[in-house]
């Protein structure tokens, strides 16, 4: 239901115009701010009124108290106090109900921004998880919501706050004498200006920490999530000094970052109290010239400090306000890369069925940065009938994992076509598409949930009864009832407290439960046992049963009993039979690699490699 919270600002994921990303920035701050409404307008209801309650009409009534004193008009003292004591009630009623709205309103912002940049990444490509740091994503996340709650308690808390301070004390000042409150106003702007010239120039520096903080907290969430291999090459000592280039880049940003602090608040304090002195000997002279009294010097001069103080806490808000547009800057310039993978504007539906025809024809797939001529897949062309199971062999990198991708549409083919029930894949919803595909892949990655949660990740929905059948199917249960808490036993970060035939047999019971009318299999069962493997396959030969399905295997055992085999070499098809009439061709791929395995398992070597070592 989120796929529609979306950023789409660029032609490609390098190059950014920063004026246009600081304009999506407000855009999406504001979005958040309005889920909320009405309590935003109850907060500015309440929050304005108290405020000039508190620093505009208490000074003012106790100016007036004093006044008082001096005219000796005593009995009207205590009418002050009292005005004055009420204005504070007033203040603190108003200003607690205007507490209690935004802190409802900030909190449904913040889940409208989380939701939204969390959408936003998992409706990413598959080669921008490839290139991702996880640890940089998992803190622009949080990084955008804290820089959300800084950006909101400025504009709707601070600024209206100090915006009526302002307003109020320069008409008061104006009232009083109209000279004094244009020189007021002159003062100010000059401490602003200096302000907002200051934080322009500083806010490069903040970004570029920014992006540095990412940098660091991705190595570290690199090195933590692979820890079981750092530790088993004793290589903690490597980790740490690997840190040390992006920590000292990071130092390095944010030392120049806090450095620019120091020219621009020792100036604008520096400003303020020049300020401050002015506008004291100015109205000083004109009691001397009997323009103003002793009173109004007392009023003017307390609202004076105030508007200093406001014109500081402005320049303070702005500092922050540069602090939220920077460490927003680089999360919503990772939401703005485009998304290249698109679902077809009306999109087709596939015809429910069990069983389904699917046809590559002449599929060529060139990854970029390979090399001009190179090709993962070179005019593929087969077709694969209504419950028909496909071996699909070769050796490593000749194009059968990057088939899986571009079958499942993380990729889009060079040229050719891939066809299901005769719709181009192009055609469907990418959602659809991998809805009637049941994809084990050759490493296996669990989530640090349950190992009963994880084989329901194919179907939330699923009573634990059928769960459980499809874990026995899988022989999850040989490991899993063993365990204290049997299927209730978390597997740890990608699955790292179970063994790799463990996790494997997990991803298979998984592909068994959702049960699609499409299976692939990559690799699926090359880290089992062979008594776990038998087991294994006498489950998947249940599910295969009327089901299309196109098996990867290196270990020929598996797929030796497929209606046909497809043997790949650089890209290309190179043969194509049962497994008998593979055999029978002696010179073929397939008779030399049920030769050179070992217990059925296919060497990691070239077919050039294979070859040379034969003439050798």
């Amino acid at each position: 239901m989120y796929y529609w919270y979306n950023i789409s600002m660029y032609q490609d994921g390098t190059t950014h115009r920063e004026g246009r990303i600081n304009r999506e920035i407000h855009k999406l701050f504001w979005q958040a701010n309005f889920q909320d409404k009405n309590r935003l307008i109850l907060t500015y209801l309440t929050r304005i009124p108290a405020v000039a309650a508190y620093n505009v009409f208490i000074p003012l009534v106790s100016a007036y108290g004093i006044q008082a004193i001096i005219d000796k008009r005593l009995d009207q003292v205590n009418h002050y106090a009292l005005l004055v004591i009420l204005l504070s009630i007033f203040y603190c009623l108003c200003w607690s109900i205007g507490g209690i709205a935004i802190s409802k309103q900030a909190i449904k912002g913040s889940k409208y921004i989380q939701n939204r940049i969390f959408a936003n990444f998992l409706a990413k490509d598959y080669d921008f998880y490839t290139n991702a740091y996880f640890g940089s994503l998992g803190a622009q996340a949080a990084r955008i919501r804290d820089a959300f709650n800084m950006y909101g308690e400025i504009v709707t808390l601070a600024l209206p706050k100090q915006i009526t301070i302002v307003v109020a004390g320069v008409a008061i000042i104006a009232f009083q004498s109209l000279a004094l409150a244009v020189a007021t106003v002159v003062a100010m702007l000059f401490v602003l200006s200096y302000t907002v010239l200051t934080s322009s120039w500083r806010l490069q520096f903040r970004r570029k920490t920014s992006e540095a903080s990412s940098e660091v907290a991705g190595s570290i969430g690199d090195s933590l999530t692979h820890g079981p291999t750092v530790k088993s090459f004793a290589m903690e000592d490597y980790e740490m000094q690997r840190l040390q280039k992006p920590l000292a880049r990071w130092a390095k940003e944010q030392y120049r970052t806090w450095v620019t602090f120091v020219p621009a608040d020792t100036g604008r304090m520096l400003l303020a109290a020049i300020t401050t002195a002015v506008l004291l000997i100015y109205s000083s002279r004109l009691y001397q010239q009997g323009a103003i009294s002793i009173t109004i010097v007392i009023l003017i001069q307390l609202y004076v400090i105030r508007l200093v103080a406001s014109t500081l806490d402005i320049a303070e808000m702005i500092k922050r306000y540069e602090e939220a547009m920077g460490n927003a800057y680089e999360p919503v310039k990772t939401m703005g890369i485009l998304v290249n993978i698109k679902d077809p504007e009306s999109p087709k539906k596939l015809a429910q069925s069990t069983t389904h025809t699917l046809e590559l024809q002449e599929v060529s797939y060139q990854y970029p940065e390979a090399a001009k001529s190179q090709y993962a897949v070179s005019n593929f062309s087969q077709k694969i009938k209504p419950g028909e199971k496909v071996g699909l062999v070769g050796y490593s990198g000749s194009g059968k994992t990057t088939l899986t991708k571009l079958l499942l549409r993380f990729m889009d083919v060079t040229t050719g076509k891939i066809i299901i029930d005769g719709l181009d894949i192009k055609e469907i919803g990418q959602k659809d598409l991998r809805n009637v595909i049941s994809y084990v892949p050759q490493e296996p990655l669990l989530f640090h949930r349950s190992i009963a949660e994880n084989i329901a990740y194919a179907n939330p929905n699923a009573p634990k009864s059928i769960v459980i059948k499809a874990a026995k199917m899988a022989y999850v249960d040989e490991f899993a009832e063993e365990l204290p808490k049997g299927y209730d036993t978390l597997v740890g970060e990608r699955g790292v407290k179970l063994s790799g035939g463990q996790r494997q047999r997990v991803a298979i019971a998984r592909a068994l439960l959702k049960d699609s009318p499409i299976l692939v299999l990559d690799e699926a069962t090359s880290a089992l046992d062979s008594k776990s493997e038998k087991y294994i396959q006498d489950g998947l030969r249940q599910l295969m049963k009327n089901r299309t399905s196109l098996v990867i295997a290196h270990r020929l055992s598996t797929i030796q009993r497929m209606d046909r085999i497809v043997v790949m070499d650089k890209g290309r098809v190179v043969q194509n039979g049962t497994h008998q009439q593979l055999l029978e061709e002696e010179n073929g791929i397939y008779s030399k690699l049920w030769s050179h395995q070992s217990g059925g398992y296919i060497g990691v070597v070239s077919s050039f490699a294979s070859e040379e070592s034969e003439a050798l």
